[in-house]
């Protein structure tokens, strides 16, 4: 089993293999591709973050990042298909923020506030636009396993994405594994090898398949993917050899 060192050292190496694609990068000109290569950026951030916090004393909260990344890239994966999936991240955004505001502009602490409530009023007012203008188009909310199913998905949502939740909130068998130690309770304990190599792996593959389809929405040819991907899994065996 390779060191933990090297297999972060590998991640980080590859991440830059990926960053390197992007040096000349031309984004097509349409609001969709926009967005796809927002969602795009996201995912690389992600990976970075994922390495710092498996670098820290708190490992076992990464694979709540590499959830994020999951989204992220089923979200990238329905814009490419469909560009009106940015319509439906319009209208999600909307319901969500509306819900969100209403619950500050309730907020005990929020009635005598003034200046804030005008400001959340007028939040109120252009969320609630969107929200109209896009129910009246036949919008509506979307769920996390929808969005997974819509771009072929859905066994990574129901294994992978469910699995890698679990670690969002407090679930009590993650608790368990997190700090539960033989007559007595563990704190910052690292994570066991074999646990880094497929967290690591997670976020590569997910990088990986977003790299994939670059040449959807930028300049980036398949030829260019297809090197640096190939140069990633490479990278990859020969720290797991090591």
């Amino acid at each position: 089993m390779p060191e933990p060192i090297t297999l972060l050292a590998a991640a980080e190496k590859i991440g830059a293999t990926f960053e390197a694609l992007l040096a000349d990068v031309t984004i097509q000109d349409s609001g969709e591709a926009r967005v796809a290569a927002c969602l795009y950026l996201t995912i690389a951030e992600l990976h970075i973050a994922v390495i710092a916090v498996f670098r820290s004393r708190a490992q076992s909260h990464g694979p709540v990042l590499i959830r994020s990344m999951h989204e992220a890239l089923a979200d990238l994966k329905n814009v490419v298909a469909n560009p009106a999936h940015v319509d439906q991240m319009r209208f999600d955004n909307a319901d969500q923020m509306l819900k969100t505001i209403k619950g500050f502009r309730e907020a005990p602490g929020m009635q005598e506030e003034e200046e804030a409530q005008i400001t959340l009023a007028n939040w109120t007012e252009q969320e609630q636009k969107t929200y109209d203008e896009l129910k009246a188009k036949g919008f509506k909310p979307l769920k996390a396993v929808s969005k997974f199913k819509q771009v072929g998905m859905a066994d990574e949502y129901a294994a992978v994405y469910r699995f890698l939740c679990s670690f969002s909130h407090s679930d009590l068998n993650t608790l368990v594994a997190r700090h539960a130690g033989c007559r007595h309770l563990r704190f910052m304990d690292p994570l066991p090898p074999t646990t880094l190599k497929s967290l690591l792996s997670m976020s590569l593959s997910l990088y990986a398949s977003a790299v994939e389809i670059l040449p959807k929405y930028t300049n980036i040819s398949p030829n260019a993917t297809t090197v640096a991907i190939d140069s990633a899994d490479a990278i990859w065996s020969t720290a797991n050899n090591c």
